[in-house]
């Protein structure tokens, strides 16, 4: 049994489901959304022995041969009938334990594990680690504070970009609306991650931790490449040691794949931008022709 962590509505998820199904491999979407409603788990942590049923699907945790882990929604919150607040909450916490546990104890099987996805919700903690271990990543700061974001401003003439501290949204440039009074009094209450803009073109690799790289050119004419539907994608031959810093971040990260976002300058200096657990690829896929979700599928099983 492969399992997908997503949901119908999500497209890689889909796309996974309908390929392994189609090689004659059993496989169930497990959205976390439906436990405990669809969903059934019976775990002994001192035998390490589970049982999961899934819908109409019912198996064993050594039945699980691999887990892709595509997209997870955590556990809802809801009230149950005749509970007040108190007793929802804890019901909650007892649900949301019992669900990242037991993915944590599936680790080996895992592409990639909760533990390495909770850590890409650190995005600043990952730009210290890559700095940390001499990998070249854009001048950043985070702050709040009005004050310093002008401060950083003016060390780079203004050629800055900003994101959110946790992701969520496309990269903007800095510019002259942003040093209004209004947007710097909106600062003063929510942390913002600033990068020098590095100028270039961006290059997407899909890396595997035991040796597989799948290196794209992306010409995108905005500054965030995921917004030029019509960008350019073609693939590119990468040079050893920039391979060897691919998989360098996986082991920092514990990832076994990763979408790799590097920006190559017209000097030929290469930046390291961040390493995505759960990367989307079907698009890089059928362009460049990379068997990225073939790779995948025989890792899960083997």
């Amino acid at each position: 049994m492969i399992v997908i962590i997503g949901s119908k509505e999500e497209t890689h998820s889909l796309y996974m489901y309908a390929k392994i199904r189609s090689m004659g491999h059993r496989v169930c979407l497990l959205d976390s959304r439906k436990y405990p409603k669809n969903i059934s788990i019976d775990w002994s942590p001192t035998e390490n022995k589970a049982k999961f049923k899934i819908g109409d699907d019912s198996f064993s945790g050594d039945d699980i041969e691999g887990i892709y882990w595509r997209w997870y929604y955590g556990i809802p919150y809801e009230k149950v009938s005749n509970s007040d607040d108190a007793v929802n909450s804890i019901i909650y916490r007892e649900r949301t334990c019992l669900m990242s546990s037991v993915l944590c104890s599936l680790e080996s099987k895992s592409y990639n594990s909760i533990q390495a996805v909770e850590l890409h919700q650190k995005k600043a903690y990952q730009s210290f680690l890559l700095a940390q271990n001499n990998i070249r990543i854009p001048k950043t700061m985070i702050t709040n504070s009005p004050e310093e974001f002008i401060d950083f401003c003016k060390k780079f003439n203004k050629n800055v970009i900003y994101k959110p501290v946790r992701g969520g949204a496309y990269t903007k440039k800095v510019s002259g609306e942003d040093f209004t009074l209004e947007k710097l009094q909106r600062l003063e209450k929510v942390p913002i991650q600033l990068q020098e803009f590095i100028q270039g073109v961006d290059i997407r690799v899909f890396a595997f931790e035991s040796g597989e790289i799948f290196p794209a050119k992306i010409a995108a004419k905005s500054v965030d490449f995921r917004e030029d539907t019509s960008a350019k994608i073609e693939p590119v031959i990468l040079p050893d040691k920039v391979c060897e810093d691919c998989i360098k971040i996986l082991k920092l990260f514990g990832l076994k794949y990763s979408g790799i976002d590097i920006r190559l300058t017209p000097e030929g200096e290469y930046v390291f931008i961040e390493a995505n657990p759960a990367p989307m690829f079907i698009h890089f896929e059928n362009v460049t022709g990379f068997p990225i979700s073939d790779t995948l599928i025989s890792k899960l099983k083997a």
